[in-house]
């Protein structure tokens, strides 16, 4: 069964413009991950935002060029 991420919080920096979605694996909960979603999202659109996130971060990652130093 593939891991579950639940959405613990959604927090707004108003002097940054910034807000952010913080998440946790149902099945190890020390794995924890903060993404940025647009500023201002709404509890109601915090389920579409956060997985336009982490589609972005996947992107993102398989597109990273990983190497030593």
């Amino acid at each position: 069964m593939p891991s579950q991420l639940t959405i613990t919080h959604l927090s707004h920096d108003i002097a940054a413009r910034k807000s952010f979605v913080s998440y946790v694996w149902s099945d190890d909960p020390g794995k924890r991950l903060g993404l940025e979603v647009p500023f201002g999202t709404a509890l109601d659109d915090v389920e579409p935002a956060a997985r336009s996130a982490l589609a972005a971060l996947s992107a993102e990652l398989r597109s990273a060029d990983v190497r030593l130093p």
